[in-house]
């Protein structure tokens, strides 16, 4: 007997499905000239053989140091439903010289992070590992200090500001993100581990909705609550 969580995840997909207007689907000559750049809300892409719905589309702007002044630089950061597995998880878009494009794979915490000498490291050392352009060490694998940088992160019209650490392995096919959050007068730290994904692997299917609002009236987003996982199908647990 399936349970109630799975029926519930199995009946928001089948829904968005449903509610799928053909005049949205985009042809196959149309395909080859779309990217992820070209993916709003209400769209649906292919990647890794699987099927995702756009359900947000939310961005990083970059920030001066002190916040007070957007730089040209943009983060485009897509939430998207698997509609093969039910698990929701990021894709996130970046256009600077050219196109790179990112897929979290999984979500974990400073104690999992040393330093290159194997000791632990904590939101205390940020600033010296930044200083010093250090390694840290994830898995047992090597990340390099790529960047850090302000932002503003817009989600459906709420704003916030975040700082973030970005690192890369030894051959730039994995990056680990630490975001530091200071709303609510807190700092709040969240790490993130994401793959790079060769942007003709995305397969724009179905342009976005013209409004919020689908033409039932209803929000598809909101007629089911799937069952959420930030780990999408590709994702590996933590070794």
């Amino acid at each position: 007997m399936i349970n109630p969580a799975d029926k519930k995840s199995f009946d928001q997909r089948f829904f968005l499905i449903r509610t799928l207007d053909k005049e949205r689907l985009v042809s196959e000559t149309e395909q080859t000239d779309l990217t992820i750049m070209d993916a709003d809300k209400g769209c649906f892409f292919s990647l890794f053989e699987d099927t995702y719905y756009v359900k947000e589309k939310n961005q990083y702007q970059e920030m001066s140091e002190d916040f007070s002044k957007p730089l040209d630089y943009t983060v485009t950061e897509l939430t998207c439903l698997c509609m093969e597995t039910g698990h929701t998880g990021h894709i996130e878009w970046e256009y600077d010289d050219e196109l790179e494009v990112f897929i979290t794979l999984d979500q974990t915490n400073f104690k999992r992070l040393t330093d290159d000498e194997g000791q632990p490291i904590d939101e205390d050392d940020l600033e010296q590992i930044v200083e010093d352009e250090d390694t840290i060490i994830y898995a047992g694998e090597a990340f390099h200090y790529d960047d850090d940088w302000a932002a503003v992160y817009t989600r459906e019209g709420k704003q916030e500001q975040v700082y973030l650490y970005e690192f890369i392995n030894e051959p730039g096919t994995l990056t680990i993100t630490i975001e530091e959050w200071t709303g609510d007068g807190k700092d709040e730290y969240r790490i993130y581990i994401a793959k790079k994904v060769i942007p003709g692997e995305i397969t724009i299917l179905s342009r976005g909705l013209p409004d919020p609002e689908n033409e039932s009236g209803t929000d598809p987003d909101n007629n089911q609550d799937a069952e959420t996982n930030d780990t999408p199908k590709e994702a590996q647990p933590d070794a």
